[in-house]
């Protein structure tokens, strides 16, 4: 089955708003099996939305989905373009209007009953979030599914109710599985897996990366008629992979981290140069965090780390504060001030100035204190100042989490 996604909105149109529904969409639908074979963008023009949708009326295609333009306001007219197009009369739905009750109580603006008309025959989507409710429509064998705009009412208006719909519509049921990979680039573990590759491309196995910072996502999809095949290529990935892989659930690094932490019943703390506060901020942004994390330093100049850590000037002078040593020192210190479990210290240049032949910018040096080991290592991270303080901060959370893993077997 083919599905196209239509955005509707100026905002999104100009770039005041990142469509980040596209992607979002495009992604879930793909883990389903529903191909996705073109994305639109249109403004809020009533003549432009409705040549896309007689467009798709046309097309082969199965599925329309539309974000956007289901508010109150005038330039809100996503489902009343797609009801005239289509043929569809609209009526008040009282389910909708209970969700405007529940949301504003018994008095509200008169415009928001707007948002209260629907086609009978529509099916309709809660909006756990806003008052406007989406809706699926059925005719001629193609579906139209309109959904709200803000992607934080509408994912669980997808999760809830369109994923179920479409699920349902599926010819065939897809087998997916998720692998999280870090510390090797994409383009390694490209060479890395060719023989994997090879292996599994006539055995109607799909194995695709999709990198981003700091990890790259693989995901196995296959038809479950070829679940033999599915299985041997997942553990196949599982036992090539180990070594890389920190999740298999789409979890994001800190969050493995600190569920790793809590399970080991470990406290952490951080002494941060270069990141500046970005590995604690990190963790701490993964709810429940509290539970292994007390308190962290940022110690940014030479005089504060010796100041809090007892970092040596010696040592700063003899090594360079970008150096093991300094970052040992750090390390120990923060441990005699903390006496957390494990403590990780952390010094390097961030640039785009500082640097020299020998300690280039982008080199970060850190230290990872365990009750078992105190480990340090370098690392040189390419791109933008920023760049190379998340990019620091994303590798350093994966060694800390295989150091943990290690451990704790």
């Amino acid at each position: 089955m083919k599905a196209v996604i239509l955005s509707v909105g100026n905002e999104v149109l100009s770039g005041r708003v990142l469509n980040t529904n596209t992607s979002y969409l495009s992604q879930q639908l793909e883990k389903i099996g529903l191909d996705v074979v073109k994305t639109v963008v249109v403004g809020d023009d009533e003549f432009m939305l409705t040549n896309e949708i007689k467009e798709f009326i046309k097309s082969s295609y199965d599925v329309l989905i539309t974000t956007g333009g289901l508010g109150p306001t005038h330039d809100d007219f996503t489902k009343e373009v797609i009801c005239k197009t289509f043929g569809f009369d609209l009526v008040i739905r009282e389910e909708a209007v209970k969700t405007l009750e529940n949301y504003f109580g018994k008095e509200y603006a008169h415009s928001n009953i707007k948002q209260a008309y629907f086609p009978q025959e529509a099916i309709l989507l809660d909006n756990e979030c806003g008052t406007a409710m989406g809706g699926i429509l059925e005719k001629n064998g193609k579906s139209v599914i309109f959904l709200v705009g803000p992607p934080h009412e509408l994912k669980p208006m997808y999760t809830n109710g369109v994923e179920p719909y479409l699920k349902k519509l599926m010819d065939e049921e897809f087998l997916i599985h998720e692998f999280i990979v870090m510390g090797i680039g994409e383009s390694d573990a490209e060479d890395y897996l060719e023989e994997y590759f090879k292996k599994y491309q006539n055995k109607n196995i799909y194995i695709a990366p999709y990198a981003s910072m700091g990890k790259v996502r693989y995901q196995i999809t296959a038809l479950k008629k070829y679940c033999e095949y599915f299985n041997e290529a997942v553990n196949e990935f599982r036992q090539l992979m180990d070594k890389y892989i920190t999740s298999e659930s789409n979890e994001e690094i800190e969050e493995v981290v600190v569920k790793t932490l809590k399970d080991m019943n470990f406290h952490i703390s951080f002494a941060e140069s270069c990141t500046g506060g970005m590995l604690a901020s990190t963790i701490i942004n993964v709810n429940g965090s509290s539970s292994i994390i007390n308190e962290s330093l940022v110690t940014y100049s030479n005089e504060c780390k010796s100041k809090y850590l007892n970092v040596s000037p010696d040592t700063i002078n003899k090594y360079g504060v970008v150096s093991n040593e300094v970052v040992l020192e750090m390390a120990d210190g923060l441990k005699k001030l903390t006496n957390s479990d494990v403590c990780v210290s952390v010094s390097g240049i961030a640039g785009p100035s500082g640097g020299s032949d020998t300690k280039p910018v982008g080199l970060v040096y850190y230290c990872i204190k365990t009750p078992k080991q105190t480990i340090c290592e370098h690392n040189i991270f390419r791109g933008t100042r920023n760049q190379v303080r998340l990019k620091a901060t994303l590798y350093i959370l994966y060694r800390i989490y295989k150091i943990l893993m290690q451990e704790n077997k």
